[in-house]
């Protein structure tokens, strides 16, 4: 026995049969190697499905996940932990990429969507659950009905076929139109804000930073060891400016614009005149370090660390990273991201760094990432997009990864 399914509406499974379909793609998710890797992610994911398909969609709450699955205490400070918010938001981007890289035409699809912990559920558009077979087949076309007329064998459609026709023809381009809105308000965030970037003649300069630059005499090897922790680097290269640099290869490649990458040791101010150029780091990369100095948000270095200063407010001293502490301790991380026309070089320069490791991480995925992005540019001025722009940002470490960047400082000139 068939019946047919329209999945123009918001759809939930009705029986054991469409449940298990869900169950499957469920299963196909978590077992990819985007969430294999970590617990914690299958788990959320495991757990607001289930609870979605048993009917108790109500309960999923930021506290509810929290206790029940991150063991949290009841009384957990949300603001202070939000393991929750970043555990979605981490899910939600590599749903987006398993479904990316699949590259197979899935009977159901499993979303998150933003601002909600309640997963979606997406079958084909209208398809035919085959209840003794237990398997889905796309719905097949209805056949066309014959010509009768003359005015019908001229036009090829009857008045009735072409009603259909036309309101078929309506509703995909309604559903096409509101498609192409959510994609390009998504993405064209991104665009303004890579433009000078793109459109720079030649290739793109990616310097990423291999050395821990030091700003202090005399050095102290103590405070040095507790860097290389801080940074996590190995080879004098930091795990983190490598993701760094793999996320904003990524976006240069969607745009098709070519790009080079380069130890800051190994460039010279020569390399860096009259192109486009992304500095990744800054306490292990002295070009951000030289290159910032004239900025609003510049970074200093002291005894026990390195400071982002606010020449406008100079008696802040909030955003700094105390590198003399175990690393374990470091519960903030803070990162500058500028993109200027620089008078040095001549060129455009987009700067991604943080004050330790986990900042200049999560400047890389804000600036790779539209809805943080939107986010993070919500109170930018009017105009921001022909303008030089900075931002400082901050980032939650939780459980050792870095949260989304949230805003503290933003100016333009």
């Amino acid at each position: 026995m068939s019946k047919l399914v329209d999945t123009r509406t918001r759809w939930l499974p009705r029986d054991s049969v469409e449940r298990e379909m869900v169950l499957r793609e469920l299963s196909a998710i978590v077992s990819s190697h985007h969430f294999k890797s970590s617990k914690r992610y299958p788990a959320l994911l495991r757990y607001v499905v289930e609870k979605t398909l048993d009917g108790h969609s109500e309960e999923l709450k930021e506290r509810t996940l929290g206790v029940e699955v991150f063991e949290r205490s009841p009384d957990y400070d949300t603001s202070a932990d939000p393991v929750v918010r970043f555990t979605a938001g981490e899910i939600r981007k590599r749903i987006a990429q398993f479904y990316h890289e699949n590259g197979r035409q899935p009977e159901l699809q499993i979303d998150l969507p933003p601002g909600s912990y309640v997963p979606e559920f997406k079958p084909a558009p209208l398809f035919v659950v085959d209840t003794d077979a237990h398997s889905v087949q796309p719905a097949a076309p209805e056949p066309k009905p014959a010509v009768s007329t003359v005015a019908e064998k001229h036009s090829g459609l009857s008045f009735k076929s072409y009603s259909a026709w036309a309101a078929a023809l309506l509703l995909a381009i309604t559903a096409l139109g509101a498609y192409a809105i959510q994609k390009y308000s998504a993405s064209s965030i991104t665009d303004r804000v890579w433009r000078p970037l793109l459109r720079s003649p030649g290739s793109t300069l990616i310097v990423l930073g291999n050395g821990l630059h030091d700003t202090s005499t005399p050095a102290d090897p103590a405070r040095e060891l507790r860097t290389v922790e801080l940074h996590g680097a190995y080879n004098r290269v930091s795990v983190c400016d490598a993701v760094a640099v793999s996320r904003l290869a990524a976006v240069l490649g969607q745009h098709s614009k070519i790009y080079e990458v380069k130890e800051s040791s190994l460039v010279s101010l020569q390399d860096l005149r009259q192109r486009s150029v992304i500095l990744i780091g800054a306490y292990n990369n002295p070009w951000t370090m030289r290159l910032m100095e004239p900025l609003q948000f510049h970074f200093v270095g002291h005894g026990h660390g390195v400071d982002i200063v606010d020449t406008a407010n100079p008696a802040n001293r909030e955003w700094t990273v105390d590198y003399s502490q175990p690393h374990s301790s470091a519960y903030y991380d803070y990162a500058v991201v500028a993109r200027y026309t620089d008078p040095t070089t001549h060129g455009s320069i987009l700067i991604i760094a943080g004050v330790g490791a986990y900042g200049t991480q999560a400047a890389s995925e804000a600036v790779s990432t539209p809805s943080d992005l939107k986010n993070l540019l919500a109170k930018a001025p009017s105009g921001w997009e022909d303008k030089n722009l900075e931002m400082v940002i901050r980032t939650v470490i939780v459980n050792g990864e870095a949260s989304p960047a949230s805003l503290v400082a933003l100016t333009t000139w």
